[in-house]
């Protein structure tokens, strides 16, 4: 026998908390135990020993933290060993002299492993990048996951859910009696031949429609060539104006006004009766 959806829903709900349970994915801090260094605390680093799982603002400000301290030991380490280089080199017996060539010598010593640490740095800021692009797909699709795992959780309930409707459906139809099935078919084929005459209706109605829209687009495209032919005199006329040249337009504006003056005087429109 087939398994139902909602079977199948729940097996693979039960598959996937069995994996999330044998390989949870999740941040974890260690606890501090007596083998640990006990570090200055960051003000800027909160560090809650109770918690053991990490978010990512906290974890960006573990490394920030680390970043500043390691550079700290660094600054420590090279000052150190410079003063104590520096006391052997006076105190020593003969004393260490250095000169010119060794210090050219180191200093093209030094320049290669400058740029083979920089190379390296170079190499670690792209595997910093990548792992970083690693980290936000499994992000994503860990999130993917758990809607999905939330989906399946309520998934059994809806099919169960429809299957009894499906059946309470299938039960009604069954106990109609002929006059109900008929009355049932009658209301469907009404129905049906309403929306016909919807559409036939809407069919008729389109060819006119369609002629109206050629209208407006032809009547958009004529004010829109007398827009812009506007727009040309007028910046014309400005250019001329600023040009202290004869501006045509302007005139023929004036001219055009006064004749409509003149116009409305003969005709006596305007005149107070």
């Amino acid at each position: 026998m087939a398994a139902t959806p909602a079977a199948e829903a729940e097996a693979l709900l039960v598959s996937i908390r069995e994996q999330h349970s044998l390989h949870p994915l999740s941040i974890e801090r260690d606890q501090p135990g007596p083998q640990k260094v006990n570090t200055a605390a960051s003000p800027d680093r909160p560090d809650d020993p109770s918690s053991s799982l990490l978010s990512p603002s906290s974890l960006a400000l573990d490394l920030n933290h680390y970043r500043e301290l390691f550079s700290k030991l660094r600054f420590s380490y090279l000052e150190q060993v410079s003063k104590e280089k520096y006391v052997r080199s006076i105190v020593g017996d003969p004393p260490v002299v250095v000169s010119a060539a060794d210090n050219a010598a180191m200093e093209e010593k030094l320049a290669g492993m400058k740029q083979e640490l920089k190379a390296r740095k170079e190499a670690n800021a792209q595997l910093v990048v990548e792992m970083e692009q690693v980290a936000r797909a499994v992000a994503q699709r860990y999130d993917q996951v758990k809607a999905g795992m939330h989906t399946l959780e309520t998934l059994p309930r809806e099919i169960d859910a429809l299957q009894a409707e499906v059946d309470a459906l299938k039960q009604q139809r069954l106990n109609m009696s002929l006059a109900d099935t008929e009355a049932a078919l009658k209301e469907s084929r009404a129905q049906n031949a309403e929306l016909d005459r919807e559409i036939e209706r809407l069919q008729r109605q389109m060819p006119a429609k369609d002629r109206e829209c050629k209208k407006a687009e032809r009547d958009l495209d004529m004010l829109e060539r007398r827009r812009n032919e506007v727009t040309a005199q007028a910046t014309e006329a400005r250019r001329i104006r600023a040009e202290g040249g004869r501006d045509y337009i302007g005139e023929k504006g004036k001219w055009y006004a006064a004749q409509e003056t003149v116009m409305n005087g003969l005709l006596g429109i305007g005149q107070a009766s």
